[in-house]
């Protein structure tokens, strides 16, 4: 099995650089890497980004999406999930081969050379086939999970002007007060980032993997003034030469 890093749901670009799938915009009149959109006109994806703690240092982001998907690929449990309507549309999404005689999916991981055949009982890249009504949504992801959701290829901007964490934290024990933990609280600066996410119409289907995408800076007072922390951002996020495919 392949030793992946789990994250939570609740869904590596630099602030002064790019990657696959993400682009990093800074200043008010600033383009994205293709030169053709200013920063007035990319749409945010939320106005309200949600922030959990992850791991130290790595916080994740989301924006609750509208409907479930209709396949997912555990890479923790090497299982995919398949709604049978949408099955031959995730394979191919997935550049996945099925097996006639086991029904395993065999599935490139990020990075593989295209065209490159996958040996039977490849340990990382064997994935066993269920429903996906058995897939519990609940179930933290693990970094390059993928989710085939419907909807278009769209560019929206994620952006944290000082944006508070959500969710479970750490605490600071009060010396004086040991039985009355107080949240750790956290507030966090960063982007904007340009993220390929599904606009979530029912016109097409696409393909978003869960990694890291990009950095900001941890605050502890709400005014995000002074040195911050630098952190990792995790979240959803297509990768343009998969997003750019179509049949």
């Amino acid at each position: 099995m392949r030793d992946g890093t789990l994250l939570s749901r609740r869904g590596f670009v630099r602030l002064t650089g790019g990657a696959t799938g993400v682009w990093a915009v800074t200043g008010s009149a600033s383009c994205s890497v293709d030169g053709r959109r200013s920063e007035a006109d990319v749409p945010l994806l939320t106005d309200r980004p949600i922030l959990t703690q992850w791991a130290e240092g790595i916080v994740q982001v989301e924006a609750p999406a509208r409907e479930l998907p209709v396949a997912y690929v555990s890479m923790a449990h090497l299982q995919v999930f398949v709604d049978p309507e949408f099955r031959d549309r995730a394979s191919w999404l997935l550049r996945a081969h099925i097996s006639v005689s086991t029904w395993h999916w065999r599935i490139p991981l990020p990075g593989d050379p295209d065209g490159v055949p996958i040996a039977p009982g490849d340990e990382e890249r064997e994935f066993e086939e269920l429903s996906i009504r058995e897939w519990d949504p609940s179930m933290p992801p693990a970094m390059d999970d993928i989710r085939v959701r419907r909807g278009r290829s769209v560019t929206r901007r994620i952006s944290l002007d000082c944006v508070e964490l959500s969710g479970v934290r750490t605490v600071d024990m009060d010396a004086q007060a040991a039985t009355d933990p107080r949240p750790l609280e956290a507030w966090f600066r960063g982007g904007p980032y340009d993220v390929i996410v599904s606009d979530e119409t029912a016109a097409d289907t696409m393909r978003e993997d869960f990694r890291l995408f990009g950095t900001a800076l941890r605050f502890r007072g709400r005014a995000c003034a002074g040195a911050g922390e630098v952190v990792q951002i995790a979240g959803w996020a297509a990768r343009p030469d998969e997003a750019a495919v179509r049949p």
